[in-house]
């Protein structure tokens, strides 16, 4: 049976569900069972803006310091990210080719050694530099790490200032699951992650994962039998058909409150949905040059109960946070939303590691 809900009833239901109130990290990497990760710090790292609108207390860095003491992993779902064990395990699958000498080489030391920094190979295999993904330059054994970890062949046990410190696994071995299944176990999580969101979105989403179905008609089919099999709902809206996954809504109500969105915020990143219910298109624009940029380098969206209203720029200069709002239409002129809006910069600064009251907001 197909819900059907009104424009301002589904957009309530969208951003009651997308920030469950969870009481410690491990709890929320538990339940979210991804989270995407960005290295852009701006004023702070896109994971971290993420969980500390999700967990109580959350402050900047938390998750890299806790890594080693959790039960997550790090590898590339529809983007990099921090995932669940068992999401990692349906992912460690692609068809692999065979391992070249010095691929074979680097994954038998990293073997022998226990645990390797990308450093910590110079001594072995030299400082030779190869093109990465960007056109810079990168250590051909910090690419070959790079690599093994992507086919799944190490996983990264920690960080040392943000470097991924890898490790075999020591469940490896080199069995293959169903690839339709596999496949539909990644669109659950996807649409887990995104809550409501058309076919084309989640197959779009997941297309670093086409090697499993490699035909298009496959991977519909797929996403097709899990609706089929009611593991996922369908909702309509104003003549658009979202899927979801079938739990009950945590609620209808939405706080009285303000938050900035990371960029990559799962509430935010489908800009399709988005324009059906804010009426405005959002553009992350750090890779856009800057004199065509139009809110900022690293510009927040900026959601007022359940209007996404326009965007936030932040920077700390000299210990203190620096906010400034921009708009898609007209500011929210009630004193409440000024007050609020004091009250999530007040949180931003202490998520920082600010003093209380170490900020200027520019409504």
């Amino acid at each position: 049976m197909v819900e059907k809900f009104g424009l301002s009833e589904f957009k309530r239901r969208v951003i009651a569900d997308s920030f469950p109130d969870f009481l410690c990290l491990s709890d929320a990497l538990r339940e979210m069972q991804f989270v995407q990760a960005d290295p852009i710090r701006s004023p702070a790292r896109a994971q971290d803006l993420m969980l500390r609108q999700r967990v109580a207390g959350y402050v900047a860095g938390e998750l890299e310091e806790m890594f080693p003491d959790l039960e997550v992993e790090e590898g590339y779902l529809f983007a990099y990210g921090f995932m669940t064990p068992e999401v990692w395990r349906d992912l460690r699958w692609r068809p692999h080719h065979k391992l070249k000498n010095l691929e074979r080489a680097v994954l038998e030391a990293v073997a022998e050694l226990g645990e390797v920094h990308p450093r910590g190979l110079d001594q072995r295999f030299g400082r030779k530099s190869v093109e990465n993904y960007w056109g810079g330059k990168s250590r051909e054994t910090k690419r070959i790490l790079e690599k093994l970890h992507h086919h799944g062949y190490l996983r990264v046990s920690r960080r040392e200032k943000g470097i991924r410190v890898y490790q075999v696994p020591k469940d490896f071995s080199g069995e293959t699951a169903d690839p339709f299944e596999r496949y539909c176990l990644l669109a659950l999580t996807t649409a887990l992650v995104f809550g409501p969101t058309t076919k084309r979105f989640l197959v779009s989403e997941l297309r670093s994962q086409n090697h499993l179905l490699p035909a298009r008609g496959d991977r519909l089919a797929a996403v097709e039998s899990l609706v089929e099999t009611r593991k996922l709902a369908e909702v309509e809206v104003a003549g658009v058909t979202y899927l979801r996954i079938r739990k009950d809504w945590l609620s209808v109500e939405v706080p009285e409150r303000v938050r900035i969105l990371a960029p990559f915020d799962p509430l935010v990143r489908d800009r399709e949905r988005f324009v059906q219910l804010w009426g405005w298109t959002y553009r992350f624009e750090a890779y856009v040059p800057e004199a065509k940029r139009e809110r900022g380098y690293y510009a927040m969206p900026v959601l007022w109960r359940d209007e996404v209203v326009g965007w936030a720029n932040a920077k700390v200069e000299n210990e203190r946070l620096k906010v400034e709002f921009g708009y898609a239409g007209k500011r929210p002129r009630v004193k409440a939303y000024r007050l609020l809006a004091e009250v999530e910069v007040e949180s931003m600064a202490r998520f920082l590691g600010l003093e209380s009251g170490a900020w200027e907001l520019t409504l």
